[in-house]
């Protein structure tokens, strides 16, 4: 998948354990039929392999203690139930992202019993240096043959048939092993893409003060394709949260145009396995389907944990058996992430000329504009919550939505808004 490819893409997270009631890669496969149908186009997959007994948190333990980098957890099926899911997937279409957790192992990995001194020591034993990562033992990259190791591994899996690797905490592993990985992978398979799960930006300095490496953004796009949106993440859930501001979250993404290489790619994720879930923290249905249409609009990667499509509000324990209630739907929130998926095959995405944002008062409505040399849309979202009015740049005395197909008229060029409007101006 080339780049240009990636920018009309979106990502569709999935906790193997979790997903459904038998929690297996098989059941998984079974419901393909319904991921493609929502329109996504890459698969991505929690941790899949076994994981450690010894100091495991919670009942079935955390997918990101890996005690076997080259094997299939057994719960969830076999290596050849492995290889159909990706037969399956590929045969419709998606691509397979697999997470990849090199920063650390369980404290019982085959690694720390074959090779101890391959581990960071902290006390005279093996450790971590995240205080209450508690389950895992991290990686010393000092040494040579952890990379070796680690990158054998990678070109183990895209013999398996993975078109992509998601890596966890991957700026807190030196730029230099990715750039390795990245170019040995690429002699096998060049059209492997690169998701780092990019940190907070509290994270990165906490880390700094404590000594350790911990790239920023900007340094991680050397060695990779995609990064998450914990840049802005974090101004967003304030706002959300009554304890931030409208305006310092989009004077967050603005910077974005700037900080970050031309083209940059980054995921706009709304949730995934380590935030809450994105329909219990927002005001009504109204501000829900505002921020997901917004997610889409941002020229990037668009990003879906599952369950999100029917407004799910409880997220799946990272630690325990608690498959999704499939049985909840919410037909508005699912029809509105397919449209928003369509639309993100539009070629504006990856013909992007600028995207500009303004703030549009009193009421927290956002104004995104998004140019390419030969389209232009305007994107009005409404994130309050409740009916806005807005006073639109343009001189004409009606409007067609993008994303519902109605026609919208314009009273001296206003518009009152509840759900997300998208335009296209030429």
């Amino acid at each position: 998948m080339n780049i240009n490819q990636l920018r009309n893409s979106t990502i569709y997270q999935v906790f193997p354990r979790n997903y459904s009631k038998d929690g297996t890669l098989r059941a998984l496969k079974n419901d393909l039929e319904r991921i493609v149908d929502l329109g996504v186009d890459i698969l991505y997959l929690l941790p899949v392999h076994p994981i450690g007994e010894v100091a495991r948190k919670g009942t079935a333990g955390s997918p990101y203690a890996i005690k076997d980098y080259r094997a299939i957890n057994a719960d969830l099926g076999s290596l050849a139930d492995f290889e159909d899911l990706v037969a399956k997937a590929h045969q419709k279409g998606l691509k397979i992202m697999m997470d990849i957790v090199f920063n650390h192992t369980s404290r019982d990995s085959i690694l720390l019993k074959e090779h101890p001194d391959w581990f960071y020591i902290k006390n005279g034993q093996p450790g971590n240096r995240v205080g209450d990562w508690s389950d895992v033992a991290d990686l010393n990259f000092e040494v040579a043959a952890v990379w070796d190791y680690l990158i054998e591994t990678l070109i183990y899996w895209v013999h398996k048939g993975v078109d992509a690797f998601r890596c966890d905490v991957a700026p807190i592993i030196p730029l230099a092993f990715w750039k390795k990985a990245r170019e040995e992978v690429a002699k096998v398979n060049s059209d492997v893409f690169w998701l780092s799960e990019s940190i907070e930006p509290e994270f990165i300095k906490y880390l700094r003060a404590q000594g350790y490496e911990a790239h920023s953004d900007a340094e991680m796009y050397q060695a990779f394709d995609i990064l998450y949106d914990y840049d802005v993440y974090g101004d967003l859930k304030k706002y959300l949260n009554m304890r931030g501001t409208f305006r310092s979250y989009v004077e967050a993404v603005k910077r974005q145009e700037y900080l970050y290489p031309d083209n940059y790619l980054k995921a706009h994720f709304l949730e995934n396995h380590d935030q809450a879930r994105i329909a219990s923290l927002v005001k009504d249905q109204n501000q829900l389907h505002n921020l997901t249409a917004w997610s889409f609009f941002q020229p990037g990667v668009g990003f879906l944990y599952a369950g999100q499509e029917n407004a799910l509000s409880k997220a799946p324990h990272l630690f325990e058996y608690d498959p999704l209630d499939w049985e909840q739907h919410d037909p508005e929130t699912y029809l509105l992430i397919q449209r928003m998926i369509e639309f993100k095959k539009s070629k504006v995405f990856y013909e992007k000329t600028s995207f500009d944002l303004e703030m549009y008062f009193p009421n927290d409505v956002l104004l995104a504009t998004l140019a390419s040399k030969n389209e232009k849309y305007l994107g009005v979202f409404n994130f309050s919550g409740g009916k806005a009015k807005v006073l639109l740049p343009l001189q004409v005395k009606e409007v067609r939505d993008e994303i519902t197909g109605d026609i919208i008229p314009l009273r001296k060029g206003t518009i009152v808004i509840e759900s997300p409007v998208i335009i296209k101006i030429n």
